[in-house]
């Protein structure tokens, strides 16, 4: 059997995690701006985890866990979010493959980078545990998935075989191996001012009072008084990596500035585009703390456990004043 759902494509870089809604939703009738969805929902945050058992032991993340992200987001467009994880792919395909026979293209991930033929520089190369694509169809006589990928702009073949290793994937307080999305979307998608306007003030909240200390304000104040126990070099490089573009920590570092550009971008642009006055402002400051994650990635990587301490706190300040505005509107 074969089915294949024809869906709008945009191609957005680095924005795996919520690419598959944002053509969903636009197959559908809403379209949203580049990135506003990334940002609304926490990417451009930050979370702190601690795990002694993990490899490494500290991990810092300048933006939210796809796990939470998509709840974020349902609470702010209002759709529903069904997930399959953590089941053998034996039980969790064929449930993979009756929502697609039913009009449902399915988000896959994290899954590895390392079975996806189209990126050649990391198949059967690099481990790259953190990716998400968009299922669109299937086709048993070839054996294969039919995906859309954030970083392609034509469909892709996915064997069967592969995208089973590919889903084997158990990332501790992120993903379940054989994890798999569908959405039902409401009758009425909110208009992107509505939108933004929610998601805003919902991420100020979020990031000035998280229900975790995990998350946002918290995290980063106690991460600049725990910096210093840190001893382990891995750890440094996972704070500077994933404020730039994983998997690997960067040589340069004009990109690693923790998506604060990117929310810069969308403030500055919807500010002006609705006259949001204090949107047009936040954008000024994260913009600010984004060249301060750039100064404090060099930091990390040269383990410079006082600079990072004092950047942290920089950050905070100015973040802390951005999100009051955005809290506000």
């Amino acid at each position: 059997m074969k089915k294949l759902h024809i869906l709008p494509h945009r191609v957005c870089e680095s924005t795996c995690y919520v690419n598959g809604l944002e053509d969903i939703l636009t197959w559908k009738g809403a379209e949203y701006s580049d990135f506003l969805l990334s940002v609304i929902g926490g990417m451009a945050g930050f979370t702190y985890l601690h795990f002694k058992r993990a490899d490494p032991p500290c991990m810092v993340y300048w933006g939210a866990n796809p796990k939470y992200l998509m709840k974020d987001l349902a609470n702010i467009i209002g759709f529903k979010e069904t997930v399959i994880e953590g089941k053998t792919f034996k039980n969790a395909f064929p449930r993979l493959k009756e929502a697609i026979d039913d009009g449902q293209p399915v988000m896959a991930g994290a899954l590895d980078m390392y079975y996806l033929h189209y990126y050649p520089d990391l198949y059967r190369k690099q481990r790259v545990p953190i990716h998400y694509v968009l299922v669109v169809g299937y086709d048993d006589d070839k054996q294969v998935v039919f995906v859309q990928d954030c970083s392609r702009k034509a469909v892709q073949e996915i064997p069967y075989n592969e995208f089973e290793e590919s889903l084997d994937v158990n990332v501790p307080g992120m993903s379940k191996k054989n994890t798999m999305r569908t959405f039902t979307l409401p009758q009425k998608l909110p208009s992107e001012f509505e939108v933004a306007k929610k998601g805003f003030a919902y991420k100020a909240e979020r990031f000035l009072n998280p229900p975790v200390k995990l998350f946002g304000l918290p995290a980063m104040r106690k991460l600049a008084d725990e910096i210093f126990e840190w001893n382990n070099i891995k750890c440094f490089e996972h704070m500077a990596t994933y404020a730039t573009a994983p998997p690997l920590p960067p040589k340069t570092f004009e990109n690693s500035h923790g998506m604060r550009f990117w929310q810069a971008d969308v403030l500055s642009a919807l500010g002006n585009k609705y006259n949001v006055r204090s949107w047009t402002e936040a954008s000024k400051l994260f913009r600010r703390s984004g060249e301060e994650i750039m100064k404090l990635c060099k930091a990390a990587l040269e383990q410079d456990k006082q600079r990072i301490s004092e950047a942290l706190t920089v950050i905070a300040e100015i973040e802390e004043r951005a999100y009051k505005l955005l809290k506000d509107v």
